[in-house]
């Protein structure tokens, strides 16, 4: 039980709260932040739902990767602001740089064959977030246009 809450709820929590300073950083407007956590929340969340259930990291990563452009997609449409404002802090969690990390150092190291067992790892995955991040921005908007949009109230 401690296990599930500690990666369905605690995990997500502090991805989400770590995206909401990159969004911060990188100037998305203020009110957008905690948006821009929720889409990191719900990626990695999901990637976890994904890897602690079977899943490979392969699968978990685009399935993840497709679940925040989609609530970025969604996102976008009811704020009129553009998809990147809450993608890239949302699948910001999934960025292999842990292969990335173990790559330089195997090289340092002088493995050859590790270091091309995670540099591979590394490009697998980052294949991932671009394949589930096109499949879902190539998609019409209209399918993403669940929620009816809210007015906005001109002053």
């Amino acid at each position: 039980m401690t296990d599930t809450i500690f990666f369905y709820i605690v995990h997500p929590l502090i991805a989400m709260v770590a995206c909401m300073g990159y969004a911060i950083v990188c100037n998305a407007p203020r009110k957008e932040v905690p948006y821009c956590g929720m889409a990191a929340f719900i990626c990695w969340l999901t990637y976890q739902l994904v890897t602690r259930n079977g899943g490979t990291a392969f699968m978990g990563t685009l399935l993840a990767t497709c679940a925040a452009t989609s609530f970025s997609r969604i996102l976008s449409f009811q704020r009129r602001l553009p998809t990147i404002v809450y993608h890239l802090p949302g699948i910001l969690p999934l960025v292999p740089g842990a292969a990335v990390y173990r790559c330089i150092t195997s090289a340092m190291e002088g493995g050859a064959f590790d270091t091309t067992l995670n540099i591979l790892t590394a490009f697998k995955l980052a294949g991932a977030i671009g394949i589930g991040s096109v499949i879902i921005l190539v998609l019409p908007n209209k399918w993403f246009n669940i929620i009816p949009r809210l007015q906005r109230k001109d002053a």
